[in-house]
């Protein structure tokens, strides 16, 4: 069964759709610039991943399979048979397979600091074991060199601390749960599969998903683009808002 996700929709009530996936370790909030940016043409919902936020934390492990279910419940359940979808990391992740198995449902598509795959399942699910068995609080340090760069941090420490605290404050299990989504994932052999008009947006500086991989998904997707914001790391919605959120309106108005 679908998890019943926590959800807020607002901007332009008649307006096309507009679905927003967080990333791992993140709420909705993440989202609260690109939302306002597209709330005067848009209909935008953003949600809580299942096991982060307020939505509910079911036991795991979870797939990416039960992600996308709840996207697309939370969808039927707002009436929206189509919609545009941006997602960033694993919301990028869940946002090409929801395209790639329902084609009908996805009007446009940006994938945005993610990859078809997250490098060593084996990482993944140390990562998830050490959550379980110790909790959230280690992580918000090696988070920061992969989130933004040292001059980000310097230079808006309270942007950075905001997204911080989000992930010192999801469910151990949410997000343990979420790693092992991640682990058994490989949307590769899939990518041809959409057919969405899709934009990728990589941060230039980001570690975790470089241009590089960007790139892969520009090649497999057909007729797919890459913007690269420059100066950001791996929540580069966060790290360049106004770079960001005009790369995704470009696409949006274009195809929408």
């Amino acid at each position: 069964m679908p998890t019943e996700l926590h959800h807020v929709v607002s901007g332009a009530e008649d307006g096309p759709v507009v679905l927003l996936g967080p990333s791992l370790g993140t709420t909705l909030d993440m989202w609260d610039d690109l939302a306002e940016s597209l709330s005067g043409r848009y209909r935008v919902v953003r949600f809580d991943t299942r096991g982060h936020g307020k939505s509910p934390v079911p036991a795991g492990p979870y797939t990416v399979t039960e992600l996308v279910r709840d996207v697309l419940a939370l969808a039927d359940s707002l009436d929206v048979d189509r919609f545009a979808y941006v997602g960033l990391s694993l919301g990028g992740l869940v946002g090409q397979a929801i395209a790639a198995d329902h084609p009908d449902r996805v009007s446009a598509l940006v994938l945005a600091c993610t990859g078809p795959s997250f490098g060593d399942p084996a990482t993944w699910r140390e990562r998830a074991d050490r959550v379980r068995a110790e909790g959230m609080g280690w992580l918000v340090e090696p988070t920061k060199g992969r989130w933004f760069t040292p001059g980000f941090m310097e230079e808006h420490p309270d942007r950075a601390q905001r997204l911080l605290d989000m992930i010192a404050s999801v469910a151990p299990e949410g997000y343990a749960s979420c790693c092992e989504a991640i682990a058994q994932a490989d949307m590769s052999p899939r990518l041809g599969d959409i057919a969405a008009p899709t934009r990728v947006i990589v941060g230039a500086e980001d570690p975790v998903t470089p241009p590089s991989v960007g790139q892969v998904l520009v090649a497999g997707i057909p007729d797919a683009d890459l913007v690269v914001i420059e100066g950001a790391s791996h929540i580069a919605n966060v790290a360049e808002p106004a770079a960001f959120d005009a790369a995704v309106l470009e696409h949006l108005r274009r195809h929408l």
